[in-house]
Formats: structure tokens, sequence, C-alpha cells
């Protein structure tokens, strides 16, 4: 039987020493770990007349007054109702704003250089639940302007039992985008789907029955459907079903997990690619320093490596 969590630190390691010989690949494009699909389109320019000078003027000659078109990364989608929404560029937070009524949320980021920056999105609501952090490197070029829209951040999910005796209710409540459906998946030996609905303030709840489900560990997960759009999908919650109920823990998983570098819950590869931004450079912030010592070295990569969830 494979290990899986010897596996996970076995694909950690790789990594690790993919950074110490990295190939030579121009990292051009994006991925996202989550059913939801972002689009990224980008326009790059050198030189260009400004706005203030009018007419039809210059066709690219020597003269005249230019300047350089700024370097831009415009980000938009849907949070939750009036949420902060943060945005991470290599670990660091690069802009803070918040959602309107209906979820939408945008926000620009500028003065980047040619580099390969990792960006974290991620959603809080106004009673602090944080949604799945939503990452993706992107390159950049000076000069241009990219455009990331269609991020559609995973709901929040929580439940108000750790353990649930067989046949009590287990509340899954969470919030994402107003007045749209929710599928609620709780796996057991048969995956069983549940659906329900957000209100206008993008909140949902279910009660779902523990009859049908076995003696022994559960979890549970939620994603938003808005038309053919689907969420972004959280970390799975796991409960237990026994003779007894307990109620959930409600400790924030941040507090007690080093190397969980964007506080969602786990230590995996996107926290792995934010120290890897660091790795070797002046300065580091003290969140991805794990030992303290100033920089980022294989002490700190063994650290993670110990915490890793994968």
């Amino acid at each position: 039987m494979i290990n899986i969590k010897f596996f996970n630190k076995l694909i950690f390691f790789l990594l690790f020493f993919s950074i110490l010989n990295p190939l030579s690949v121009v990292a051009d494009n994006y991925s996202v770990s989550s059913e939801t699909t972002i689009t990224i389109s980008a326009t790059v320019g050198d030189i260009v007349i400004p706005p203030s000078v009018g007419g039809g003027g210059g066709g690219g000659g020597s003269g005249g007054a230019t300047t350089t078109l700024p370097t831009v990364v415009n980000f938009s989608g849907m949070a939750y109702p009036s949420s902060k929404v943060t945005i991470l560029q290599d670990g660091q937070v690069a802009s803070v704003v918040y959602a309107d009524k209906q979820a939408r949320f945008s926000s620009s980021i500028s003065g980047l250089n040619n580099e390969v920056y990792n960006f974290s999105v991620f959603g809080e609501t106004t009673d602090g639940m944080k949604s799945l952090s939503f990452s993706f490197p992107v390159y950049v070029t000076v000069g241009s302007t990219v455009n990331i829209g269609g991020i559609f951040l995973s709901p929040t999910i929580n439940i108000d039992k750790s353990e649930v005796k067989k046949g009590d209710n287990l509340v899954v409540f969470g919030q994402t985008v107003p007045n749209t459906n929710v599928n609620i998946l709780f796996h057991s030996d048969k995956e069983i789907i549940k659906n329900t609905k957000t209100d206008a303030t993008g909140l949902y709840s279910y009660n779902m029955n523990t009859e049908p489900l076995e003696y022994g560990d559960h979890n549970v997960k939620s994603k938003t459907l808005s038309g053919e759009i689907v969420s972004a999908v959280p970390v799975e919650l796991p409960f237990k079903v026994g003779l007894v109920s307990k109620l959930k823990d409600t400790k924030n998983k941040c507090d007690s997990l080093r190397g969980d570098l964007n506080c969602e819950g786990k230590v995996n590869l996107v926290d792995f690619s934010i120290m890897a931004y660091w790795y070797k450079r002046q300065n580091p912030p003290s969140n991805i320093d794990l030992n303290g010592d100033g920089k980022i070295n294989l002490v700190d990569f063994s650290i993670m490596a110990y915490n890793w969830t994968g």
C-alpha cells in the first residue's frame, strides 16, 4: 500500500531540488488547482503618445512627447457580499479591496517588472470566515496590461460538530454569491450530493440527517453553481459519525500549522511556491522565514516538509 504522507513529502523534496537546479524554461503560462476557470488576456506595448497630446499624431517616430506604458495586472471576480478580498504577491499583501453587495470585486497592481509572480487571492466574510486561496503564477512583461478575470472564490464552509451521533443532524453552513445554488458533497462509501440555495446575503445552511452515513470518518465540501460557472472548491472538512455528538473545535488552523504561509489550513504547493520565490533573496517576510534567521534556505524548507499536508 502506498504511504500517502511519504509520497507527498517525496514530491516536496523533488520540487525543492528543482529550484536548486532549475531548468531553462520560460514560465509564460499559469495553472489553477480548482474546478473554476479564469481568463487571462494581455496587451503589450513599448512607447505611446500620451492622451494629453491629443490629435492623431505620431506614427511611432522618435520625436514628440512619449511615455512608457504602465505595467499593470487587473483582477476581477466574485467573492462574498461586502467581504474583504486580499491579493498576495509572492506571499506579501499587495492589495486589499472590498466586494460589493453582489459579491463582485476588482483590483489592480502596478509597478511590476519582467518576472514570474505568484499571486494568491482569498476572501474573508464579515464574520471572519476565509475562503481557500485561489493561486496561480503569471509571467509579466514590462509595459503590459494583464487582465485576470473570472475568479470565483470558493464558498466558505463550516460544520457545527466534529463528531455526530448517527441519525442526528449535521449542520453545514457558509457564504458565497447571493441567490445562487450550492452543492454540498458528503464523501462516504458512496458520495452523497445535497442542494441548497443562498439568500440575498449569500448565506447558506443545510441540515444533513446522518442516518444514511456509515459509522466512521467522513468529509464534506461545497461548491457554488452560477449558471454554467462553477466556483473553486474549498478544503474538505472532516467529521465522524459515531455514538455521540461533539461540537466542532473552532480554533484557527493557521495558529498551529507551521508552514501554512497563506493561512488556508494546510501546507501544500502554494506555500512551497511562495517560499521558493524568496529562496536566497534578501529580507524575506517574517512569516516565510520559519526559523527566524533572516534568510530562506534548506532549514526553512525542512520545517515546511515536516508539516507538509499536500
